[in-house]
């Protein structure tokens, strides 16, 4: 059943109802009634995209849940042959499997797709292939800079704050994207391009966790 299985993909990456209700513009009350067969959810390719799952699966349980390729991740990415120049690094369908995964110390766990990265590049800045996790942007909050689609690539080795630089941080069960700024008595400034819509915020060293920081990305013109 489809409420069966939108409940078994939102535990699967350890989301609550309020947050896949927060993701999906509609109230905890909704998704609780997805899940008890009450009703169905209108936008089922957006759904199927936050969970990180296959639409087909999702709609008629067909075929496996494993994550698709999503319209935020450009083609040519996924289809992509590598040669001496390349080396293959984990490319995940949402920032939110990204942070699951390696925040719970399971990125061996789920088959992900795989993204090309400089070899130069990683030898260069010493980062292991197998500490890269790349996703991509699901929302606005790095616009204009970083539009929607954009893949980001972070070491998971790098964890230590320098002011002005990208991190993948866990924030109240969150996985988010921001520019981090050290401040005195152990509080850190979380600042997103987007000023419109997000607001920098004060939290303390102990709201977050860092999980790595941000060392390139690509975005599709």
């Amino acid at each position: 059943m489809l409420s069966a299985r939108i409940k078994q993909a939102r535990q699967r990456i350890a989301l609550s109802q309020q947050q896949v209700a927060d993701k999906m513009g509609v109230s905890k009350t909704a998704v609780f009634k997805w899940e008890n067969g009450h009703y169905e959810p209108k936008n089922l390719d957006i759904l199927a995209n936050i969970l990180g799952v296959s639409l087909t699966w999702l709609r008629e349980g067909r075929g496996s849940p494993v994550p698709a390729q999503t319209s935020a991740i450009p083609a040519e990415i996924n289809n992509a042959s590598y040669n001496q120049d390349e080396t293959p690094v984990c490319l995940y369908p949402s920032i939110d499997m990204a942070g699951y995964i390696h925040s719970e110390q399971q990125q061996h766990r789920l088959h992900c797709k795989k993204f090309g990265l400089s070899t130069e590049l990683l030898e260069r800045k010493k980062i292991s292939p197998d500490m890269v996790a790349c996703f991509p942007v699901d929302d606005n909050s790095m616009e204009p800079i970083m539009p929607h689609g954009t893949v980001f690539a972070v070491d998971l080795n790098r964890t230590s704050i320098i002011d002005g630089n990208l991190y993948l941080i866990k924030q109240n069960h969150l996985f988010r994207v921001r520019k981090l700024y050290s401040m005195p008595h152990q509080k850190v400034c979380l600042h997103a391009y987007n000023k419109t819509e997000y607001c920098d915020e004060s939290v303390s060293v102990s709201d977050i966790v860092i999980l790595g920081r941000v060392f390139y990305y690509a975005v599709e013109l």
